[in-house]
């Protein structure tokens, strides 16, 4: 294994000196990010935070097996009463599947640094609300975005009120680790929920419970201990009822990306296209990988007779795996509109050369007039 030492991380990777160097700057990153919630002394963290990364998965399953004697689909946070053994021990995949991972188990691995026995709602509420940040080469930082991946999950739970009933908010933050394992379709959704209710609810006091929360954890006291002291000191004065109902309204009013892709095409087919522009760009907001925002957008811009803004929409759409007659198509029109004629024709024919069924008759007529024009 190769080694490198950042500020705060010692990381092994037997993939090479570079990537466990640009792990551990991405760690580092992550605990700037981490500590902008938890608010901790770094002077205090002690010895550097472990972090093992393989390049084969197959090798992954052998040192945990050898370990723990059992594989895991996913990172795992290894906690021994030495911290000195103690380690982060993942694998590696495409960057958008390595980051979450890499941002979840480290986040569950800096607070276990401090408190080892924090609630579970608020160590596995806060690695699954912070695990699909996006992070930044240029400035080394990471920026927080929604993870929504519950979000349908949780919905779908809190409609059925006999589920709801099999975890309660109270049984929430009481739980132990085998309660969760005993309920954890209904379990990771709830504690993911209830931490970004209390992040982003625009009532103030819902913020507080969260910062009271982290401010009652005591690193010396058992995980039941530190779950009845965060309930006794942060929900002390708190209707838990009124709350529960609070939090139920708050995720419901949410929208997903399909949410909001949806929204945004009724918006646009009755042509409310400033709302569908907006139901589109929240949509961006959570996921730029997707084409159907950037092509609807590109729609509005035409409309909009913002012909320049329409052809980088259509362009970025195309990029991302469009239908390539369409997308083609769509350019086509749009440069006619500009009156870019020569550039209107390469892309109408290409259209009707990829997809003669569907636009052979449409774009026959804006060929003639180009024809006609030029």
């Amino acid at each position: 294994m190769y080694s490198w030492s950042s500020k705060h991380y010692r990381v092994l990777s037997d993939s090479g000196l570079p990537a466990a160097m640009e792990t551990a700057r991405k760690l580092e990153a992550a605990l700037s990010l981490y500590n902008e919630y938890l608010h901790l002394d770094l002077e205090q963290l002690g010895n550097q935070l472990r972090v093992r990364i393989f390049e084969d998965k197959r090798d992954y399953d052998s040192y945990l097996d050898r370990l723990i004697s059992e594989t895991r689909s996913d990172f795992v946070y290894i906690s021994y009463t030495d911290p000195n053994r103690s380690e982060l021990v993942g694998f590696h995949r495409e960057e958008k599947d390595f980051d979450p991972s890499l941002l979840h188990y480290g986040f569950i691995q800096f607070l276990s640094a401090y408190v080892p026995t924090a609630p579970l709602w608020i160590e596995e509420g806060m690695a699954t609300y912070l695990e699909y940040a996006s992070y930044d080469p240029m400035t080394d930082s990471y920026r927080w975005r929604p993870n929504f991946a519950w979000l349908d999950s949780l919905k779908n739970i809190l409609a059925n009120e006999e589920i709801t009933g099999e975890l309660t908010l109270r049984d929430l933050l009481l739980i132990s680790k085998e309660q969760a394992q005993a309920r954890i379709e209904i379990f990771y959704p709830t504690a993911w929920g209830l931490v970004h209710f209390l992040l982003q609810s625009t009532d103030k006091s819902h913020n507080r419970i969260l910062w009271e929360s982290l401010a009652a954890l005591d690193a010396g006291a058992t995980l039941s201990g530190n779950s009845r002291r965060v309930l006794e000191r942060a929900f002390r004065w708190v209707d838990l009822a009124g709350l529960q109902n609070s939090f139920e309204s708050y995720i419901s009013s949410l929208m997903t990306f399909n949410d909001l892709v949806r929204l945004g095409v009724d918006q646009y087919g009755s042509q409310e296209l400033s709302s569908a522009r907006a139901s589109f760009e929240r949509a961006l907001a959570l996921r730029s990988d997707n084409y159907i925002p950037y092509y609807y957008l590109g729609l509005i811009a035409y409309q909009d007779k913002d012909f320049e803004a329409a052809r980088e929409f259509y362009m970025r759409a195309m990029d991302l795996g469009i239908d390539a007659a369409l997308i083609n198509y769509a350019l086509g029109v749009n440069a006619f509109a500009d009156k870019r004629y020569s550039t209107a024709r390469e892309y109408l024919l290409k259209a009707r050369e990829l997809d003669p069924e569907s636009y052979e008759e449409k774009t026959d007529s804006l060929l003639q007039r180009i024809e006609i024009i030029q």
